[in-house]
């Protein structure tokens, strides 16, 4: 089955001898050199004739061919590539009845040496697309500097909440891909990594609320897609990015890239090391449930260390004009340390205590991760036929060893009793297999077929060893210690298929997914099996109205499947009273989506979505009332609701002021008639605001200033009231265009505070949590070698969905 019904699929849409046809589109097609060969990565700009409006952007290949499907029309075009002059084309009429070809553009290089030359056609901080928002970094100053999950917070439309969770307009279960590709980690390891990222490393960021069949359907809260910087230049380049920074601590962030690219081949890599220091204050106010309550005044006290190195390596080489074949190796290796102190007063009112618990505990964790990746891509004939193959194999090696020490005291300081003396250490071992194929079939000039399948296995080895302390001793506790293993296999096939009719396109695509899995609580002889196979349906339809107006809908039908690690029954203490404990018990999610949105002269957009989800997988904060404990686990609760409004205009106040905004208003309803004992029904209207402001002082000097606010939000069985947070930046850019300097602050006012309480009746608590997040950073860039040269071919691999799921803790 897994083999066979993939395999079948692929190999039918191949031979289908369709023969359809439809009124032809109107494309715009193109070739840049320089007189002497083509010129792949220029850049090309379609304006409008009429009023100079920038209709789209493109880049052209590696033979230098480019092109555009648009309206109706009277257009030029605007090319440029570093180290070259700008060249500007005659005005053209597109008819819509035939494709037009542009006269070839050939470049002239400029003679006064790059140190003179000056990069056009900066992008603007947001770009509206169909199917995305893309917002890219290097527009942005205040993001120099920072780590990847620092940047994210600044994406419009992006919360992460106090444990790090990551939603998008709304939603949670975010698919957060690199370059395309899956990580295949834990929504936690998925963090731990992006807090190893620089944003120097990062291009833009792709927000795609609603994706299509070919995407791995486990994405029900859409997909964040992290791009990386890509040389440009033929012959050797590179760049260095050093970084220092406070935030009462030091921060430090350094990288490097190179690359060498010759006619047959090219050779990149990267590498980064970061060391990143933390305080964070946590105060959780409860009160246990029953006839005799007790009430909880917690306060932590946290200092955390993480110094990590990333790297990357990879080659392309040109087998012939149009076959490639290359290899990409990338590592992270993060070593975590952390010192905690909780102090909880218990008694019968908040006012009143009748002992106190003191828990020192002490943690530290090592994670390494590398990826493999092995790819071909093959040009077929001239009709636009592609075949793209990639083997991938991944591993996750991790390790966590912890110490707690549980002792009570009386409200006046005297030593009362020891509780708990523990320790637990756990390792975590995960192997990631995946191959996929990737087939474009243009059927004629209007129909286009696009097919793919997908085999993924996944293997996860969890031993959790838990000790107490007797007498002085250290005793192995069988109780509490598990060893879980975990064996996770998903076949895919999908196909999609592109049709344009004059103004319109219909993208109409089918996911097929056939999982099978097994969880093995080996201690407690606990095995869960599943098996199911679901069909992922999705339709696009965009309408071009004009060159101004275009109007979309989308449709599409996600999974998304438990992490690896929220399935491990382990239980993970911070005191004596307060843990974390998985679910071997979870079922996936399933997400039904809707958006309908509008563009108006490719700038401003306006789109409006509704999603349901069934079984949603939520993390919820508990209080066991024989335990008098609380505990932080996940659930599946029985529905959930969106219906959101996101509106992105732009604005330009002067020539040297100009503004993005982007506003977000949905309505959520999350629904649980048992959860804990209690009926869950919980509404609330939202709104996440997003305003950036760019400021050119002139040639050299720029800088930039963003807002960003959230009224109340709901998530699982809690509510987060309202946070805001200022961030500023400014740049510096050499005479000589070889580099720049960067001085971004984050957090000015230190507003990035968290307020939450339950919405589940019976379920009192209040919790507060803030940290270092104000800080000031100052980087150096600096670019070295040719830079006229092609970029370094980006693909996906076949570990794009699976490496998300590594767990949390």
């Amino acid at each position: 089955m897994k083999l066979i019904l993939p395999a079948t699929f692929l190999f039918l849409l191949y031979l289908s001898p369709l023969n359809l046809y439809a009124q032809q589109t109107a494309k715009i097609n193109g070739i840049v050199n320089d007189g002497k060969e083509t010129l792949p990565a220029a850049t090309i700009l379609l304006y409008t004739a009429k009023d100079s409006i920038l209709v789209t952007t493109a880049m052209t290949d590696q033979n230098g061919i480019y092109s555009f499907t648009t309206a109706n029309g009277k257009y030029y075009i605007v090319s440029s590539s570093i180290g070259y002059n700008k060249v500007k084309t005659p005005s053209f009429d597109l008819n819509g009845t035939m494709d037009f070809q542009v006269p070839p553009i050939t470049l002239k290089e400029n003679s006064k040496k790059l140190n003179e030359v000056s990069i056009v056609a900066t992008k603007p901080v947001l770009e509206r697309r169909a199917d995305k928002l893309i917002f890219n970094i290097e527009a942005t100053p205040s993001a120099s500097g920072l780590t990847a999950l620092e940047v994210l917070r600044k994406a419009p439309g992006v919360t992460i909440d106090h444990n790090e969770n990551i939603s998008l307009a709304g939603k949670s279960n975010v698919l957060v891909t690199i370059d395309g590709k899956q990580t295949y980690l834990s929504s936690t390891e998925v963090v731990n990594l992006l807090k190893s990222m620089q944003s120097n490393e990062i291009e833009s960021i792709e927000i795609i609320n609603n994706p299509g069949s070919k995407y791995d359907a486990n994405s029900t809260g859409g997909i964040i897609n992290i791009k990386t910087k890509k040389s440009k230049a033929e012959g050797f380049n590179g760049s260095v990015a050093l970084t220092g920074g406070f935030n009462k601590h030091l921060l430090t962030n350094n990288s490097i890239n190179l690359n060498y690219r010759k006619k047959d081949f090219n050779v990149f890599g990267s590498y980064g090391i970061n060391r990143q220091e933390y305080n964070q204050e946590l105060k959780i106010d409860r009160i246990t449930p029953g006839t005799n309550p007790l009430y909880f005044k917690q306060r932590n006290k946290d200092t955390t260390i993480n110094a990590s190195q990333n790297f990357k390596i990879g080659s392309d080489f040109f087998l012939s004009k149009n076959h490639t074949i290359g290899f990409l190796v990338k590592g992270n290796i993060s070593d975590y340390k952390g010192g905690s102190l909780s102090n909880v007063n218990i008694g019968k009112s908040f006012d009143v205590t009748d002992s106190v618990l003191i828990t020192p505990s002490y943690t530290k964790s090592n994670r390494k991760n590398f990826s493999y990746n092995l790819n071909y891509k093959g040009v077929i004939d001239t009709a636009g036929q592609e075949i793209s193959l990639d083997a991938d194999y991944s591993t996750f090696d991790g390790s966590n060893n912890s110490n707690y020490i549980n002792r009570f005291f009386l409200p006046d300081g005297t030593f009362f009793k020891n509780g708990q003396i523990y320790r637990n250490s756990t390792a975590s071992n995960i192997d990631i297999k995946a191959i996929k194929a990737d087939y474009v079939l243009p059927l004629n000039k209007k129909f286009k077929l696009d097919a793919g399948v997908k085999i993924a296995n996944v293997k996860s080895d969890n031993n959790y060893i838990y000790e107490n302390d007797i007498q002085g001793s250290w005793v192995f506790d069988d109780t509490k210690s598990n060893r879980f293993l975990y064996d996770e296999s998903v076949s895919a096939a999908y196909a999609t298929l592109n049709i344009t009719m004059g103004k319109t396109s219909i993208q109409g695509g089918l996911r097929a997914e056939h999982t099978k899995s097994t969880g093995n609580s080996v201690t407690t002889n606990q095995l869960t099996e599943k098996e199911y196979t679901d069909l992922f349906p999705s339709l696009l339809v965009s309408q071009n109205f004009d060159a101004d107006n275009n109007l979309n809908f989308s449709y599409s039908r996600k999974i998304n499947r438990p992490n690896y690690q929220n399935l491990n029954p382990f239980i993970f203490f911070l005191d004596q009273y307060t843990y974390n404990q998985g679910n071997p018990n979870l079922k996936p999610e399933y997400s039904s989506n809707l958006q309908v949105s509008y563009l108006f002269k490719q700038k401003y957009s306006a789109a409006l979505a509704y999603s349901h989800t069934s079984d949603v997988i939520s993390q919820v904060l508990l209080q066991n009332e024989a335990k008098k404990s609380m505990y932080q686990t996940v659930l599946n609760l029985a529905s959930e609701n969106v219906l959101s409004l996101t509106l992105n205009f732009p604005v330009t106040l002067t020539k040297w002021w100009n503004m993005n905004n982007n506003l977000l208003g949905y309505f959520k309803q999350i629904k649980s008639p048992d959860l804990n004992g209690a009926n869950l029904n919980s509404e609330q209207v939202s709104a996440n605001i997003y305003l950036q402001n760019n400021f050119k002082i002139n040639d050299l000097f720029s800088a930039d200033a963003a807002f960003v606010f959230s009224t109340p939000q709901i998530e699982g069985a809690f509510k987060v009231k309202s946070i805001f947070t200022t961030d500023a930046g400014f740049r510096y850019n050499f005479p000589n265009k070889n580099g720049n300097l960067k001085l971004g602050i984050s957090d000015i006012f230190h507003s990035q505070k968290a307020y939450i309480y339950s919405t589940l009746p019976g379920n009192i608590y209040n919790l507060e949590q803030a940290g270092t997040t104000r800080s000031a950073r100052l980087t150096f860039t600096y670019r070295f070698g040719k830079m006229t040269v092609k970029s370094a071919r980006n693909r996906s691999t076949g570990l794009d969905d699976e490496q998300k799921r590594l767990g949390s803790k």
